[in-house]
């Protein structure tokens, strides 16, 4: 099996990007730190498996997430600083289509605190940079591992979910019932009034 967790990458007019990841063995997401001219930091890439429900026939609107800023592998209770283009800090979630990672959605955070996209040179340097490392993610060796671990955890996750759901509804039916029988009681006791009672 080849090691995943270093690579580099030649991005033409934007020089060279080494790539270190780590994978987390519980959720599948992987930690990548990027260092190229004018990049700095880390993002974490994510298998859509995740964030979807197994038991349900939908497909993933993606082929992987991107976070700016997302606690995960390698975080070890210390802040991972964000991925920077340009002195930019990159913030928010964006998903990837694999066949489309030159318009990757790259945003900052605004001065409102809204994020919005960075300035053009800024984001055509973000976006090859994260599509290099989809690129990389997209070709890793383990990625049938990491796809199975995301679907596991996102299996706990919905389980727990629907274990909570399913004893609230349980709970609504024996209500429902006891409110069932209460009615069913009144209606005998008025029906055995109507029947016995004479009228003179």
């Amino acid at each position: 099996m080849q090691d995943d967790r270093y690579a580099q990458r030649d991005l033409g007019e934007f020089g060279r990007l080494k790539m270190t990841s780590l994978a987390d063995p519980a959720t599948g997401a992987v930690r990548y730190w990027l260092t190229a001219p004018h990049v700095r930091g880390s993002v974490v890439l994510v298998p859509p498996a995740l964030f979807t429900d197994p038991s349900s026939r939908t497909a993933p609107p993606c082929d992987l997430y991107v976070f700016a800023r997302l606690d995960g592998p390698g975080s070890a209770g210390r802040y991972e600083r964000p991925l920077s283009v340009n002195g930019i800090e990159l913030c928010g979630r964006t998903a990837v289509r694999l066949d489309q990672s030159e318009r990757i959605n790259v945003l900052r955070r605004g001065r409102t605190g809204t994020p919005e996209p960075l300035p053009p040179r800024s984001r055509r340097i973000a976006r090859t940079v994260l599509g290099a490392a989809a690129e990389h993610w997209a070709a890793r060796s383990d990625r049938g591992v990491l796809h199975d671990l995301a679907r596991r955890s996102s299996a706990q996750h919905f389980l727990s979910h629907s274990e909570e759901e399913l004893a609230h509804r349980q709970e609504e039916v024996r209500r429902a019932q006891q409110a069932l029988d209460e009615t069913r009681q009144r209606i005998g006791v008025l029906r055995g009034i109507v029947a016995t009672t004479s009228v003179s």
